[in-house]
């Protein structure tokens, strides 16, 4: 009668948790596993195509071994880790995985369109539309977007560089069935979808992978506010059948600047003269925003006729102009100092003039931060100094 009384609770609990999800999970701690399915291909499955089914990335709290059970909406069904399947028949299929621990079983489920073998898949392209840079030179050729931004008429009291232009992307050469170009084609498929991933190397969408996000939508798109730099793009293009096709380019945005005709005040006492401009630079070694030439270019009269304190008429005193480039953090990164006047002849340079280029490569943007770098033109003469262009480049292709 004793052991029957102490009985009687743990019945009590027996009764109380049968009816109740989940009460045996709480007196066991065995928690379900988690169910991941996957398919290569993913897209544009094609009757007679064998596909792989993956459910990697599975996996169970407790450590508990775990059985993989595929159904694939057809009458057929697989078990493992991976499988593979083909269909037989066009349509649509909701593939299911179902995860097991023995305690526990947890299902998720994806629906695949199946075409038929001989459909045709669409064409993506985005127009390789590229300027001519601020010279008037021709683009380099290759698959790519490339922007110039050519302000050519700075005021020089404005030597702050902000680079914001317009891009429009362009997705009318995509075609769907057949190219356009062949005139012995005819075409039932029509294109119905036009998706932009605008950096391929970010996930926007958070899904965990960054090469399929939609951030934008369109045969063309306006991309606006665009700094100077460099991204890796892609164009999703869908038919009505189902099927998609990628294209991937990189956009390129340069930028040149130009403060033409001004004056650098002379030094006083020992103090010299400093005028400074800044400007963005960037360079993500992970990405394709990696600057490529970063170039400041100086021309000036070598000699002049302003004289300290009125000088003799006639008379000329040499002009010098120092340029020192400094990265984010202030940095010294480099300088002209060591250029000797007669080695001051850079590009298509006047016999009567100095031109001094600073020309910064990629890898040595490298070994500095990226930001806002700057550049500090120097007068340590006794005379002003008429400046005949002073110039920004910040060349991402």
């Amino acid at each position: 009668m004793a052991g029957m009384r102490t009985l009687t609770p743990l019945l009590a609990i027996l009764l109380v948790c049968s009816p109740m999800a989940g009460c045996l999970d709480v007196l066991s701690g065995n928690d379900p596993p988690t169910a991941q399915m996957s398919l290569d291909p993913s897209e544009n499955i094609r009757t007679d195509q064998s596909i792989t089914f993956s459910a990697a990335g599975s996996s169970d709290p407790d450590g508990d071994s775990m059985t993989f059970t595929w159904t694939f909406g057809d009458g057929n069904t697989g078990t493992g880790l991976t499988t593979s399947h083909t269909y037989v028949q066009s349509g649509e299929y909701v593939v299911r995985l179902a995860v097991g621990d023995g305690t526990h079983e947890t299902t998720i489920s994806k629906t695949i369109n199946v075409l038929d073998s001989s459909a045709r898949e669409p064409n993506a392209e985005i127009t390789a539309n590229k300027d001519d840079d601020c010279e008037g030179d021709d683009p380099p050729g290759g698959d790519f977007v490339l922007v110039w931004v050519c302000d050519d008429d700075n005021d020089v009291n404005d030597r702050s560089v902000e680079v914001s232009t317009t891009v429009t992307l362009d997705g009318s050469g995509s075609w769907a069935g057949c190219d356009p170009d062949d005139s012995t084609c005819y075409a039932e498929e029509y294109l119905v979808e036009f998706n932009w991933d605008l950096d391929t190397y970010t996930d926007s969408d958070g899904d965990g992978d960054p090469e399929n996000d939609i951030d934008a939508t369109g045969e063309t798109y306006e991309w606006e506010d665009l700094p100077a730099g460099a991204w890796s793009i892609r164009l999703t293009v869908k038919d009505n059948q189902g099927l998609v096709d990628h294209h991937d380019s990189t956009l390129y945005v340069n930028y040149r600047g130009v403060w033409s005709d001004f004056v650098i005040d002379r030094r006083l006492g020992s103090d010299p003269i400093v005028m400074t401009w800044d400007y963005p630079v960037t360079y993500d070694e992970e990405t394709k925003d990696r600057i490529r030439y970063l170039r400041i270019k100086l021309t000036y009269p070598a000699e002049d006729d302003d004289q300290p304190g009125g000088g003799l008429p006639g008379t000329t005193t040499n002009n010098r102009l120092e340029l020192y480039m400094y990265n984010s953090t202030n940095d010294e990164v480099a300088n002209t100092s060591s250029i000797e006047d007669d080695s001051r002849n850079a590009g298509d340079c006047s016999s009567d003039d100095r031109c001094v280029w600073m020309v910064i490569g990629g890898s040595t943007v490298r070994g500095y931060l990226p930001g806002d770098w700057t550049v500090d033109l120097v007068n340590e003469e006794t005379h002003n100094t008429e400046v005949k262009s002073m110039v920004i480049e910040l060349q991402y292709r």
